[in-house]
């Protein structure tokens, strides 16, 4: 790819970036996008993710099956996507504002963060 290409791809990239900056942030379409990209990378039977109304605010909850414990919530807002852990000790909080790679990190978190969790809810 030449330099022009380069340039333009980069113009294009910053063009429809500004155009996505003048459509308000649909916070529920913004879940119900997410919801299956969570749900096809992190194939569990440890987790599943429930899309819900909780507060007058929609979320995706993340539950531990076994336990039947929430680990944590997703939100939408603000044209990000906020992972807000219930159990602070093990998880932690974090926002990112591209769902493809909001999704990958819960991934990374979850998989780094639930054996811990797991050992020390048998106790």
């Amino acid at each position: 790819m030449g330099f022009d290409d380069e340039v333009d791809s980069a113009r294009r990239k910053l063009e429809a970036a500004l155009k996505d900056e003048d459509e308000p942030f649909d916070d529920l379409a913004a879940l119900q996008a997410l919801l299956p990209l969570i749900q096809d990378k992190i194939k569990s039977r440890r987790l599943s993710f429930q899309l819900g109304d909780d507060d007058d605010e929609t979320s995706i909850e993340v539950v531990h099956t076994a336990t039947d414990e929430a680990l944590g919530f997703i939100i939408a807002q603000d044209g990000e996507y906020v992972f807000e852990s219930n159990l602070e000790d093990f998880f932690e909080d974090f926002v990112d504002e591209s769902a493809e790679s909001f999704a990958l990190r819960l991934y990374e978190t979850l998989r780094a963060d639930l054996p811990k969790y797991e050992v020390e809810s048998k106790k």
